[in-house]
């Protein structure tokens, strides 16, 4: 009983001084959103460095040197909390703001894919739209023109996939265009060596395939003495080997493919992984949620300095939410944006708040998009 009374004891003097701390930090809030508004007045910048460096200091010395980067920690988290404090009172239009909730239309809509029939953006926009017009796109980007030009209702998109990676092109246009992230589906990737019906493995000599599918496929490849020829995509792959009618060619792609341009699969499941996938994104210009959707993503850049990532990182973890992905990809002056998905629905009101608490810690924040996780995520 003896050392239960002690911890007690020391927990009842635990529990004295964190309400007074609990008090001096609803001051310590108080006084940021009063320094807010002097610095309206003023039209001085939130930011601070020489103040904030100043503070460290002084905390540095304060502090014993076993508790030295326990005590630095504590203050970044303090300063990062005020400044959040100032961006909020300084926040004129709410940066999580979406159209009102909508389900997303799945049947009598155009959509757009990027490749050629038999690509596996068009099979994925078959599988999201089950009765649609299906229309083919030279690359992304044209992808995202149709959409905002509104030649198309949705678009169909890769962006990423389990074996390689995040593919950074289509996050650059997702922020380049503006448009929303409405829906995803996971999709099992088989690749096949596909080449003219008589063709025997004997006979190539040069292999088509987009750069994915090449890396997808190293081991089947190593070692073996064909030239290698980049394309748009895998289907496109599949049409250029059927339209030049040789038995040196062949393609890496998909058993539909074969099926839509008369190709015999002539090695079957080539990957490297067998259980490779990739991640399809619906896309659209406006949002399209409602209370069912499970995942919300989101963009944002942050000021290049120690420790900002982590404080726009830690509004989610203090609220909860759990960040299935995080991507950066480079932008200007050697700065980095970054793209989440986030486990939440943003009409929650811990998601609301979480989300703009990230925003004010952001030097650019935007939602792309809450939508139904699909399975197999």
């Amino acid at each position: 009983m003896e050392i239960k009374e002690k911890l007690e004891s020391l927990r009842r003097e635990i529990d004295i001084v964190d309400k007074q701390m609990q008090a001096l930090f609803a001051d310590r809030m108080k006084i940021s959103e009063s320094i807010a508004q002097v610095k309206a007045e003023g039209n001085l910048a939130i930011e601070d460095e020489v103040r904030e460096q100043y503070v460290l200091n002084l905390a540095r010395l304060a502090a014993c040197e076993k508790n030295q980067a326990e005590m630095l920690a504590f203050m970044k988290t303090l300063i990062a909390f005020s400044k959040m404090k100032q961006r909020q009172e300084l926040m004129l239009v709410d940066p999580i703001e979406l159209s009102k909730p909508a389900a997303m239309k799945t049947t009598g809509v155009s959509v757009a894919y990027q490749g050629v029939p038999g690509a596996w953006s068009h099979h994925s926009a078959q599988e999201l739209f089950k009765e649609a017009s299906y229309n083919p796109c030279e690359d992304f980007a044209d992808v995202f023109e149709a959409i905002k030009k509104g030649r198309a209702d949705y678009g169909v998109l890769p962006i990423e996939n389990s074996q390689t990676g995040a593919i950074g092109e289509v996050y650059d246009l997702l922020r380049k265009y503006s448009c929303f992230i409405v829906g995803e589906i996971w999709i099992p990737i088989a690749q096949c060596l596909l080449a003219i019906k008589g063709a025997e493995l004997t006979d190539i000599r040069e292999i088509f395939s987009h750069p994915e599918g090449f890396k997808q496929s190293r081991r089947f490849l190593k070692n073996k003495n064909w030239d290698l020829t980049a394309c748009r995509n895998t289907a496109y792959a599949a049409q250029l080997v059927a339209r030049e009618n040789e038995k040196r060619s062949a393609a890496i792609g998909s058993g539909k493919a074969a099926e839509v341009y008369g190709l015999s699969v002539l090695v079957p499941d080539i990957m490297d992984n067998p259980h490779n996938k990739t991640r399809f994104i619906a896309i659209a210009a406006e949002p399209v949620y409602d209370e069912n959707c499970a995942t919300t993503s989101i963009t944002f850049s942050t000021v290049h300095q120690s420790g900002a990532l982590c404080s726009v990182l830690q509004c989610f973890m203090l609220s909860g939410i759990n960040i299935s992905r995080i991507e950066s990809r480079p932008a200007a002056d050697n700065k980095y944006r970054f793209f989440a998905d986030l486990q939440g629905n943003i009409m929650s009101e811990d998601m609301k708040d979480a989300l703009r608490q990230a925003a004010a810690q952001s030097s650019y924040f935007e939602v792309l998009g809450c939508y139904p996780t699909a399975a197999g995520k």
